[in-house]
């Protein structure tokens, strides 16, 4: 477990970091910049962000209690990476969005950036990607054109997401208990499989 949000963490933090360290280079175009940001916005990242919180203030959380039982890197170091992941996170989104200077064509889209547009910008960029698979970019036009229809398919992908990684324990015991039928084991190696891949998605609901 300590081992996974290590690894995230140090996937993380040097996207951030070096985005950061790019800011008035001229080595990252502004689109660059919004990826980066955009791409460490994970629901993964947000859940380990919200048991953080929730460990510092002293709530029980399902993600620190199973670090406690291991073993690894202090539960301190996490808890502190995690706690300034969003400051950091901010920080930057702020600077690449109003900074008309940070990037190379950043004086053509940040100068008349005001607080309202880029509250929309994230909504859209960030929590709002599904709407360009399923046919539209803009949220307003998605709420008023197909009563939301895209936004709430977002929402639902984003609590299915955090489910999973909440439940992957439990999810994981079901597939065994799934793989351990006696009838399955004497079927063939083709029938096997073929019910291997159907205990998948049936065991993530």
């Amino acid at each position: 477990m300590q081992t996974s949000i290590v690894m995230l963490l140090t996937q993380v933090y040097p996207i951030m970091i070096a985005t950061a360290g790019s800011i008035n280079t001229d080595n990252l175009t502004l689109f660059d910049a919004h990826f980066a940001v955009a791409v460490t916005a994970s629901p993964v990242s947000f859940y380990l962000v919200y048991s953080c919180i929730r460990d510092a203030i002293g709530r029980p959380n399902i993600l620190f209690s199973k670090l406690r039982g291991g073993s690894g890197p202090a539960i301190n170091i996490i808890r502190a990476f995690g706690l300034a992941l969003p400051i950091l996170w901010l920080s930057v989104n702020l600077a690449i969005s109003f900074s008309p200077h940070a990037f190379k064509d950043s004086h053509i889209y940040c100068k008349e950036m005001t607080f309202a547009r880029w509250f929309e910008f994230q909504i859209v960029s960030n929590f709002v990607g599904v709407l360009d698979v399923m046919g539209r970019r803009d949220i307003w036009n998605d709420l008023s054109g197909r009563g939301g229809l895209g936004a709430i398919s977002l929402a639902v992908m984003w609590i299915w997401a955090v489910y999973l990684v909440r439940h992957r324990q439990d999810i994981y015991e079901e597939i065994r208990f799934r793989r351990s039928d006696v009838n399955r084991a004497r079927a063939s190696w083709f029938s096997r499989k073929w019910h291997f891949l159907q205990d998948i998605p049936a065991a993530c609901w």
